[in-house]
């Protein structure tokens, strides 16, 4: 087993730690350190699903450029830490790319061993995320100058009462398409300003038009809108999300809710909420997931008062 070369070169962790690339001879080791962080987890949230662990690493692993460590002591499997390039341009590790045993603070040691490596090869924007049950974990990413980026968080669904907003809620149809891209150019718009900063680029309005396009010929799309006096006002889009560690197999992603400036703060988005949160109760999805910036404030304040709870925190760290 070849040890990790940048990690002996540059860094020698605490504790007789010893610390190799991740390989495919880990990924059992691996499996049972996840399974054993998600019998944690699942105490704090029991929505979450039980899953193929294995699976769920090998999925994230097994992605082009996926790089990272495995941590022993004295023979036995105390933690790993893998991540992957992304087309945003982040080396991002996943919700099943790490694991420790017992010691939080041993997170610093894997990640000083496997930066090293990301740094040279030209990824200084790192992105983890990490159980939001774990105060300890999350401090130690913390004091490795990471911080809280986005949420990513879960909900029972429930019979709802409608929220009267003086709007009429209905399924879309192909006519809304051009309403359906504008108003998701807005949701990227709002989140240009302070605090959020966002970098990512507005597209064109051919480019919205072609994302949406064929929204009504997928199966895994339900799209809503929201009408005031026969206007377009607010939509929301609800997406069948593969299942995985943080996402049941039988529930159903809060994708998109979007409205148009001069209707907020008129309760359209509770409306919809409402509206949505019924139908899936209806249609047989028991939970509801959905995330969202923590720099986005009306985002980040209105989704936990709708009774979301946070299931993963995705932290972040440019270098440097």
């Amino acid at each position: 087993m070849r040890v990790f070369g940048l990690m002996v070169q540059r860094y020698r962790p605490a504790a007789m730690l010893d610390i190799v690339e991740f390989a495919d001879e880990h990924l059992d080791a691996a499996a049972e350190l996840l399974a054993e962080r998600h019998v944690r987890h699942r105490v704090a949230e029991p929505l979450l699903p039980e899953v193929d662990f294995r699976a769920q690493i090998e999925s994230e692993w097994l992605s082009d450029g996926a790089s990272g460590v495995f941590a022993s002591r004295d023979g036995e499997a105390v933690g790993y830490l893998f991540g992957r390039p992304q087309a945003t341009g982040w080396l991002t590790v996943g919700i099943g790319g790490h694991a420790l045993r017992s010691e939080a603070d041993e997170a610093r040691d894997l990640y000083a061993a496997a930066a090293a490596a990301w740094v040279d090869a030209g990824h200084t924007a790192h992105a983890v995320f990490v159980p939001a049950s774990e105060a300890a974990l999350i401090d130690a990413w913390f004091r490795l100058s990471f911080g809280a980026s986005a949420a990513l968080a879960i909900r029972a669904t429930a019979p709802e009462e409608p929220f009267d907003a003086g709007v009429t809620i209905r399924p879309s149809t192909p006519d809304d398409l051009d309403v359906s891209a504008r108003l998701d150019r807005e949701l990227s718009e709002s989140m240009a300003p302070s605090p959020s900063f966002s970098s990512m680029r507005l597209q064109s309005e051919e480019e919205y038009l072609d994302d949406w396009r064929d929204t009504w010929d997928e199966p895994h799309f339900t799209h809503f809108v929201a009408e005031r006096d026969g206007v377009v006002v607010g939509h929301t889009l609800l997406y069948k999300r593969p299942a995985d560690l943080r996402v049941p197999a039988d529930s159903i992603d809060l994708a998109n809710v979007a409205t148009f400036p001069d209707a907020r703060g008129g309760g359209v988005g509770r409306a919809l909420f409402a509206h949505v949160l019924g139908w899936a109760h209806e249609n047989g999805y028991p939970t509801m997931v959905t995330d969202w910036r923590m720099t986005n404030l009306l985002a980040s304040r209105f989704w936990p008062r709708r009774g979301f709870r946070e299931t993963f925190l995705r932290l972040y760290r440019s270098v440097p």
